[in-house]
């Protein structure tokens, strides 16, 4: 949803100059000047007041003109040692005063500044409340705040009509993300008996940042059409679309075929389909062919082996991990085109996939099939996490805090293949040992990805023959 700004660039570009917009400003229902850092009370009813009513700006440091012209006159900032407190008292207050806790985004902007006359040392505090569609945020008071009007304080709600306006206001969003949900691709005939792979991503899931990718084609081409260091998957095909951009892998492949393709829109959502090799033989050993190549193919098929059956339908997830990882490496570079410094949300769903086995070429694996029986989709679409609002994703931590990207990547492909794992019914995780007699659990999934590529290498080799 677009909100009211005073200015004419984004949050994250601000300078101190760009405040002089302030002195044509008024007070009111979008914008609130404090000269002073106010008490933990007071910050948590305006941050409360914003996101209930339309959003808005506070702005710590600026002294209005007078009561009767409520522009910015001047600003004075908040002197050094005051700035971090300030702003942990601001976190503090929503979180400990507020249910439940709004969002909100601040910027710092320093003096010297001759232009608004912000001097050596001194600060404006910048904080932009977007519109709610958590409302209401209840005050530990116990009453919900407004903005109304020219008031420059918040003042409590106690009407019906509104109050259940405030109630509602999630109910689109609920419904976008549902709508969404439901539009898997279209496939054709052959393809409907294929599994693929869907991951649903986003990055503000509740629609109150206004987080747009206003680069053009050209730069949203390079970022998906070149790999990175962790990116195994460049796309050689990128365009635009109504609402964004497609990118597919094309090459080597028939157009007309569902390929692994990336729909990007520029609100920084995304669907990425992954289609899954499936091999189907009416006996274990005839899966010979296919997974020739592959370290423990024998493993698994004296595992299938002990059962009796018909058809066998075992879908190929070798290359899947190392996949998770090339979206993990392009998911992040979108996000810091985009100026998304936070995590970002995942969905996944697996579909056609009814009577499925899976494969991956990693020991500990086969064993457990081995002890336990090799596990089979049993559902033609499945989903994690359960449910289909803003508030049913997986949290992809970015760990901003990590400097080696190739470590970063992993952590966050290790927490996109969670739920995938849980779906196929394979291990989620593996446990190694400090002896080094159990491989680390993503070199594990790493290596058998490089075998699968192999695999796939000489399969098309055969064929072209």
């Amino acid at each position: 949803m677009q909100s009211y700004s005073p200015f004419s660039k984004a949050f994250r570009d601000l300078q101190p100059a760009d405040l002089q917009r302030l002195k044509q400003a008024s007070e009111g229902w979008y914008i609130e000047y404090k000269r002073e850092v106010p008490n933990a009370s007071a910050l948590a009813k305006a941050l409360s007041a914003f996101a209930n009513t339309y959003g808005g700006w506070l702005f710590l440091g600026v002294q209005e003109e007078s009561k009767e012209s409520p522009v910015a006159g001047s600003f004075p900032g908040i002197s050094k040692d005051e700035v971090d407190p300030a702003l942990q008292r601001m976190r503090k207050s929503a979180a400990d005063s507020l249910n439940p806790t709004p969002h909100f985004d601040t910027c710092v902007l320093w003096g010297p500044d001759a232009s608004i006359d912000l001097a050596q040392d001194r600060a404006v505090i910048c904080a932009w409340i977007p519109q709610s569609v958590t409302a209401p945020h209840i005050h530990k008071s116990g009453h919900i705040y407004r903005r109304v009007a020219d008031s420059s304080e918040p003042r409590p709600e106690n009407d019906r009509f509104v109050l259940d306006q405030l109630w509602r206001r999630a109910d689109a969003i609920k419904r976008h993300h549902k709508e969404w949900y439901d539009q898997d691709p279209e496939f054709s005939e052959r393809e409907e008996e294929l599994p693929y792979v869907r991951l649903m991503l986003v990055a503000d899931r509740w629609a109150e940042r206004d987080v747009w990718l206003e680069e053009s084609e050209d730069e949203v081409r390079a970022l998906l059409s070149e790999p990175s260091g962790v990116s195994v998957i460049p796309f050689d095909t990128v365009h635009t679309s109504s609402d964004g951009f497609i990118a597919r892998q094309l090459k080597g492949n028939d157009p007309q075929n569902l390929t692994l393709t990336w729909r990007l829109r520029r609100d920084l959502t995304s669907d990425v389909i992954i289609p899954l090799p499936l091999y189907q033989r009416d006996r274990p050993e005839n899966l010979s062919i296919d997974l020739n190549g592959y370290e423990y193919a024998e493993n698994f098929m004296g595992v299938l082996g002990k059962y009796t059956t018909s058809i066998l339908r075992v879908v190929d997830l070798n290359y899947l991990f190392n996949i998770l990882t090339g979206v993990a490496g392009i998911q992040d570079r979108l996000c810091e085109l985009a100026g998304w410094k936070e995590s970002y949300f995942l969905k996944v769903k697996v579909l056609n996939a009814w009577r499925n086995m899976p494969f991956i070429d990693v020991q500990e694996i086969i064993q457990r099939f081995d002890k336990f029986g090799p596990p089979m989709c049993l559902d033609s679409v499945a989903h994690l996490p359960r449910g289909t609002g803003p508030e049913n994703y997986v949290e992809i931590s970015r760990h901003s805090d990590m400097d080696n990207e190739t470590a970063r990547m992993l952590v966050q492909s290790l927490l996109m293949f969670h739920p995938l794992a849980v779906l196929f019914g394979v291990p989620s995780w593996i446990p190694h040992d400090d002896n080094d007699t159990v491989t680390p659990y993503h070199k594990a999934l790493q290596a058998a990805g490089r075998r699968a590529i192999e695999v796939q290498r000489r399969r098309k080799s055969r064929t072209t023959r």
